[in-house]
């Protein structure tokens, strides 16, 4: 076995450990008719009122692990799935969308559906909703006055300006008709039952699939102050959205999640990180996790992980977690794994015995149709830095045989980085 062979072998275990149908059985338990959510303290006496809301990257494998569990009791049920997801037979409709990551017309006429469903719930009904990574892509639709387009265009021009998911999330939460928790306002008198598979650095709900089910105190005047301090140039028709929201002239997003609703969070990054760890110790490894927060430029990540594992000696596994972010200055093609890793390349050059897996747990890093990319001492690094500053992550690592392609996993909890040495 390589120590690539191994890195790949234990990216497997942890995106295993955070597979939907391994994390809803331990926080969904049906004895009878009776349902319990120990997780929020929740019990709900099934009687076929039970009306089911999905969307994300894992919400194909939520869906099948609650029809399983719940049968006959769900009445309804919409996903809004990635394209690509196999058909569905179960009571649930799935609506493919968001190709390439991005939010389109199919997704947000599945946000449509699941706006829907939540408005025709009765007092006497549950709704359900499983949430998951890349759920803002998979639940977009824009508030009045606002189109789709527009909201790209947004989120484009900030993304490309350095702003963290953080920041993303909270514009998209005042752009949206279901988003900061108006989805659940929608559901009222309900009673709401949200499980969310994280995608989050810390797992703060209000940023999940950009909060549709809880609380949010950010405010319109905090998008504008985003944009300002990014110098980004907004859409006219959004610049004006925002403004009207901080002169009070629209209502903002709930401050308070409802009384009806509770949201926990059942799957992140840290445990698939722990089950990482353990798959490099049972393959012969001193494994640790540096952190689960790794956050930042992908190529000041790529720079300081590297150097961090080119200083280990022995047989060694560091693990590191998060989601940085690409300022992109160019027009290549890659994602934030691939720009990690071709920036740690630089580093490694000439290093025998060490190595790096950088991956998305999705199996999708940005547009292309890699998670990541494996690099160590021997990845060839000629014309590596005009690469980076042309974001060219993609195309570079291609023609070396760098590049991870594990396919859609059905989850998403950010990335991993998994640094090796023997030596």
């Amino acid at each position: 076995m390589t120590l690539r062979d191994d890195a790949e072998s234990i990216y497997h275990a942890a995106v295993a450990a955070v597979q939907p149908e391994v994390l809803l059985p331990q926080h969904m338990e049906r004895d009878g008719d009776r349902l319990r959510f120990p997780a929020i303290e929740l019990e709900w006496q099934l009687d076929r009122n039970v009306r089911l809301a999905a969307f994300g990257k894992a919400a194909s494998g939520m869906v099948r692990a609650a029809e399983a569990i719940l049968g006959e009791h769900i009445v309804a049920g919409i996903a809004s799935v990635p394209v690509g997801t196999p058909a569905h037979d179960g009571v649930s409709a799935f609506h493919p969308g968001a190709a390439d990551n991005l939010p389109d017309r199919d997704a947000m006429e599945a946000a449509g559906r699941i706006r829907d469903l939540a408005v025709g719930a009765s007092a006497d009904e549950l709704l359900l909703v499983l949430i998951s990574g890349g759920g803002s892509a998979l639940l977009p639709l824009p508030a009045a006055g606002i189109t789709l387009e527009q909201k790209l265009a947004t989120t484009r021009v900030l993304a490309n300006a350095g702003a963290t998911i953080s920041e993303l999330n909270v514009v998209r939460r005042h752009l949206s008709a279901l988003k900061g928790g108006r989805l659940a306002r929608l559901a009222a008198p309900a009673t709401v039952a949200a499980l969310a598979i994280s995608d989050v650095i810390g797992d703060p709900l209000p940023d999940i699939a950009s909060g549709p089910t809880v609380g949010d105190d950010s405010t319109y005047g905090d998008c504008l102050a985003i944009a300002a301090r990014l110098g980004a140039g907004l859409p006219p028709a959004v610049a004006a959205h925002l403004k009207r929201g901080a002169a009070g002239e629209l209502e903002e997003t709930p401050a308070a999640t409802p009384p009806n609703v509770r949201t926990a969070v059942i799957g992140s990054n840290r445990i698939a990180l722990e089950e990482a760890a353990a798959a490099a110790a049972a393959r012969g490894y001193a494994a640790g996790i540096v952190t689960d927060a790794l956050e930042g430029e992908a190529r000041d990540a790529g720079k300081q992980v590297a150097r961090r594992i080119a200083g280990e000696r022995g047989r060694r596994c560091l693990l590191w977690g998060g989601e940085t972010t690409v300022t992109v200055t160019g027009d290549g093609r890659g994602g934030r794994s691939q720009e990690l890793a071709l920036a740690a390349a630089i580093e490694l050059a000439g290093n025998a015995g060490v190595g790096l897996l950088a991956a998305g747990t999705d199996g999708q890093d940005g547009p292309t149709d890699a998670a990541g990319a494996w690099v160590d001492g021997g990845t060839p690094v000629t014309g590596a830095r005009a690469a980076l500053g042309a974001n060219d992550s993609h195309g570079f690592l291609a023609p070396t045989s760098a590049l991870f392609r594990p396919g859609l996993t059905g989850t998403n909890v950010m990335d991993i980085v998994i640094g090796l040495v023997d030596r």
